[in-house]
């Protein structure tokens, strides 16, 4: 398939740290970067005491997917359907084809590794209620480095969520209440961080956008990414190559447009829960990466996802817009599962998320 037309440089919404921390009226930003024509993206910039811990744990990643096969294996949870630890070719993309190019850890942020002791909930749900595992003898620095680099990122995400609360009770005419939005997170456990290594691949590897990292939406509530590090070989920094990197379809009217996040700067993506429990006022948009057509150079990020409880509702609230304009979008790319199937038989969001797991990974 050729690669479509992609638009470069789009005015992404920049916002700095103090605007967000000082409780400024943040509405038009939030309408232009999440509402209807949005890229369901938002940038955040100058975060104190960040650049550090970024690089730390992006180079942490990559040391641990460097490790031998049998090491690594060892912190797999297929039980879990691999989203907890270590997973390497488990999800399926487009055409069902493996998902090779890149390899994963996941781990809560640190002081959630362990959610329960109740057994039997971790064996009905252990996408969701599954302890951290984390290789402490092999490379204790992945877990010291990812805590850090997520206590900055979990400030920030509570931060947006009052912002979200803010938006909301405004364009609903004071319909939707203040705080909801902030408090379901704050008080959530349903935080997932996922470390990513994509492999240095042939340049022919990369003949479709979305032949390496494929098209699919974050199904919790709100995602935050770093602006990737990209490596070679021998582990010394490279400028970003210009023909990779993050790609977003938006909904109005399917244009792709290829992102590039500054080094200062942290990205917000709003998953399809948001978007649901919003009615729609907020929209998730399909992204995918595409790696370096270099095979000499992997990219490194790491992307915190927040969710709410896993027993909230899935039902839309009385603001809502209409059902079919929540949960369709007429520009879906390939691949990507239905919102409205994974909602279907979904009382919550433990449910939602076990069938969102489940789709992806036919």
């Amino acid at each position: 398939m050729p690669v479509p037309a992609i638009q470069l440089n789009p005015n992404v919404v920049t916002i700095s740290y103090s605007d967000l921390s000082s409780g400024r009226d943040l509405h038009s930003e939030i309408g232009a970067a999440f509402g209807p024509s949005g890229l369901g993206l938002i940038l955040i910039k100058d975060c104190p005491d960040f650049s550090a811990k970024r690089s730390a744990v992006l180079r942490a990643i990559r040391k641990f997917a460097l490790l031998p096969d049998e090491i690594k294996e060892k912190y797999t949870v297929p039980e879990a359907s691999y989203s907890i630890g270590w997973s390497h070719g488990k999800e399926k993309m487009k055409n069902g084809v493996p998902d090779k190019a890149k390899g994963s850890y996941y781990a809560r942020p640190c002081n959630l590794d362990v959610l329960t002791e109740d057994d039997e909930l971790k064996a009905k749900f252990p996408e969701t209620y599954r302890d951290n595992v984390w290789p402490r003898e092999d490379l204790p620095e992945l877990k010291q480095t990812f805590g850090a680099m997520t206590e900055v990122q979990v400030e920030v995400m509570l931060g947006m969520c009052r912002a979200f609360d803010s938006y909301l009770n405004h364009v609903t005419d004071g319909k939707h209440e203040l705080e909801r939005f902030h408090e379901m997170i704050a008080n959530s456990v349903a935080y997932l961080g996922r470390m990513l290594h994509y492999f240095p691949r042939e340049p022919e590897a990369n003949a479709d956008l979305d032949g390496l990292c494929g098209w699919h939406l974050d199904h919790g509530c709100l995602t935050c990414i770093l602006s990737p590090l990209y490596l070679d070989l021998a582990g010394s920094q490279q400028p970003q190559p210009a023909d990779c990197g993050l790609h977003i379809k938006t909904p109005a009217n399917g244009s792709i447009f290829k992102v590039d996040i500054p080094e200062n700067c942290l990205g917000i993506q709003l998953g399809e829960t948001f978007q649901v429990l919003s009615g729609g006022h907020l929209r998730a948009t399909p992204h995918c990466v595409r790696s370096c057509r270099d095979p000499h150079i992997s990219r490194e990020q790491l992307a915190l996802f927040m969710a709410c409880d896993p027993l909230q509702s899935m039902e839309t609230p009385p603001y809502s817009l209409p059902f079919s304009e929540v949960v369709d979008n007429d520009f879906l790319p390939e691949g990507v599962p239905q919102l409205r199937d994974r909602l279907k038989g979904a009382a919550n969001y433990r449910e939602f998320a076990a069938n969102t797991f489940k789709a992806y990974l036919k």
